[in-house]
């Protein structure tokens, strides 16, 4: 209903949260996928979960694919979660689906950076920063032994304090730089490797390329 009631658009921004209370004796923990409309994110689809405490990977997968039967992944233009939505099997299942994504994270997360594997924490990254600043790291990073990017500003608290946010995103799955998108019948892999890398080790007869971005198959070719 509230889906209907939006004003019709080809994409939509998508919030996930939970909330979590006591009535009495039971804990009610609530798994949400809001639509933002005007600044607001309304609840769209919601899982009861029978415990305390955080989500799991299956659990906001769960949600995700019954948005995704309903309304198609199409419609997501951006889906903002905040520090409990993280996790390598999580941000894989968002980058194989193309769901464009912005993630806060905690300021102590472990960074790989592949051009020297060298592993750093986000903070390091962006030492420079000063309050009321925003910062975009313009390669690829790792964090849960997925790609992403990530980007970050320093606020003021409520204590007046300065205080570091820290967002992972994906957003454009075109743009890998020096990485190469391999798609297989089961999911898609983001791969450290160029494409020219590729055509080189791949058996030749059985893969050709076809353009100057694409390798293909001719053993999964269907038609033309």
């Amino acid at each position: 209903m509230i889906f209907k009631l939006l004003q019709k658009k080809e994409k939509y921004e998508l919030t996930m949260d939970r909330t979590n209370w006591k009535f009495g004796e039971t804990n009610i923990n609530i798994l949400v996928i809001g639509i933002v409309h005007q600044g607001v994110a309304f609840p769209l689809l919601l899982k009861m979960m029978d415990k305390f405490g955080n989500s799991n990977t299956l659990e906001r997968i769960e949600l995700l694919n019954q948005y995704n039967e309903l309304f198609g992944f199409e419609t997501i233009d951006v889906l903002v979660a905040d520090r409990e939505f993280v996790g390598s099997e999580w941000l894989d299942y968002l980058n194989t689906n193309e769901i464009a994504y912005h993630i806060r994270i905690r300021e102590n997360f472990d960074v790989r950076i592949p051009r020297n594997n060298r592993i750093v924490k986000a903070s390091w990254l962006f030492s420079d920063l000063k309050r009321g600043q925003f910062k975009h790291y313009p390669k690829i990073v790792y964090i849960n032994k997925v790609a992403c990017y990530l980007s970050a500003s320093v606020i003021k608290s409520k204590t007046g304090q300065s205080e570091y946010q820290f967002l992972i995103s994906f957003n454009n799955f075109e743009a890998y730089d020096d990485y190469v998108k391999i798609h297989t019948t089961k999911k898609t892999h983001l791969k450290k490797k160029t494409l020219s890398y590729y055509e080189k080790t791949l058996d030749q007869p059985q893969f050709i390329r076809i353009h100057r971005s694409f390798v293909l198959n001719l053993s999964e070719l269907t038609g033309i």
